[in-house]
């Protein structure tokens, strides 16, 4: 199959030979990774493959590429670490489970990058168990092959195929994404009910969380942790003073387990408005990130005024080594530039 001339120059961006020049292109650049699940196979956990990520952390070591934590970065943002030109690159880790202890902090601290892991208190607490991960083990367990839920639509659903499967899950998770937790909440119970299955009072292993003391281990070892809500809901959809006490909940529950709490605040799904952004500053944070892909420095970053800090852009973590290369050197800030060229009338 013929390739497209951007993706020859994707796969050569990944060569080793490119890599001193790609280093310099990147100058001035600080890219923030986020990650969610790491791939382990004992507990059946499907993420990224620790063997890629370690190969991606020994490219970055090799070309010097900056490895810094959050802490560094805000105060690289607003000047207060000085300025420098070097490229840098940020890893973080989403929802706090079980397989980053297992699986992902060894391979962080064999290369001695820095990691943030943002925690959902209540997941951790024991208070939840999150909702994606429970309408996954629904349709993974299902005794039925269709359903009719009101709060999902006026039609049913079914499937006769894996890949069907597949794609009626995701049309779930995607729709259950966009409304106010109480209704979504009572799309589950519908869903489970629907399906036939009983969903566990606590998370199975696969969706399990790290423990508090597994925290406390973790920030021994340098890992850093920052607040990600208490019970993950999409802030914009919330009421005021629910967003208000997610927000600061969850930073007050994590600071009294953990002295290794960074005052970077993570928003569900990466979603906020300018709500949210007041929100967060108010509550006593530095500085707070999205998943918006970009770069966090003034010109990557959504134009929000004084509240630019607390929309960090993060790129999304892929195994995919020509790919990496291509945000951390920058060239993903070319994309907006190339138009496609105009149909001859």
């Amino acid at each position: 199959m013929l390739r497209s001339p951007r993706q020859l120059i994707i796969e050569l961006a990944g060569t080793d030979i490119l890599a001193p020049m790609l280093r310099a292109v990147g100058r001035g650049l600080v890219t923030i990774f986020t990650l969610h699940r790491f791939t382990d196979p004992e507990h059946g956990v499907i993420g990224l493959d620790p063997v890629a990520l370690a190969n991606q952390l020994a490219y970055l070591r090799r070309y010097r590429y900056r490895l810094l934590g959050l802490s560094e970065v805000v105060e690289r943002i607003t000047g207060r670490n000085g300025h420098s030109t070097s490229p840098a690159v940020v890893f973080t880790v989403d929802d706090g489970y079980g397989d980053f202890v297992r699986i992902g902090a060894p391979v962080f601290a064999e290369y001695d990058c820095p990691v943030t892991v943002f925690i959902p208190t209540g997941f951790l607490d024991g208070r939840l168990w999150l909702w994606w991960d429970r309408v996954t083990y629904l349709f993974a367990n299902a005794r039925r092959t269709s359903f009719f839920a009101p709060e999902l639509g006026d039609r049913p659903y079914q499937w006769s195929t894996p890949e069907e499967l597949a794609r009626v899950q995701q049309y779930v998770l995607d729709a259950l994404e966009r409304v106010p937790a109480p209704q979504r909440e009572a799309a589950i119970a519908a869903l489970s009910g629907q399906l036939e299955v009983e969903l566990p009072e606590t998370p199975p292993a696969a969706y399990a969380p790290m423990s508090w003391d597994e925290v406390r281990k973790m920030a021994r070892r340098g890992v850093t942790f920052g607040p990600h809500t208490v019970t993950h809901p999409i802030l914009p959809l919330t009421p005021p003073d629910i967003c208000k006490w997610e927000i600061e909940e969850s930073y007050r529950r994590l600071r009294l387990e953990t002295s290794s709490t960074v005052p970077v605040f993570c928003y569900p799904a990466g979603q906020a408005r300018q709500r949210e952004l007041q929100a967060v500053q108010a509550a006593g944070f530095s500085a707070a990130v999205t998943t918006i892909p970009g770069y966090a420095a003034p010109h990557g970053i959504r134009d929000w005024g004084a509240l630019r800090r607390f929309a960090l852009p993060r790129f999304p973590t892929t195994e995919d080594r020509p790919h990496l290369v291509n945000v951390v050197a920058g060239l993903a800030r070319l994309r907006p530039r190339i138009r496609r060229p105009r149909p001859r009338k």
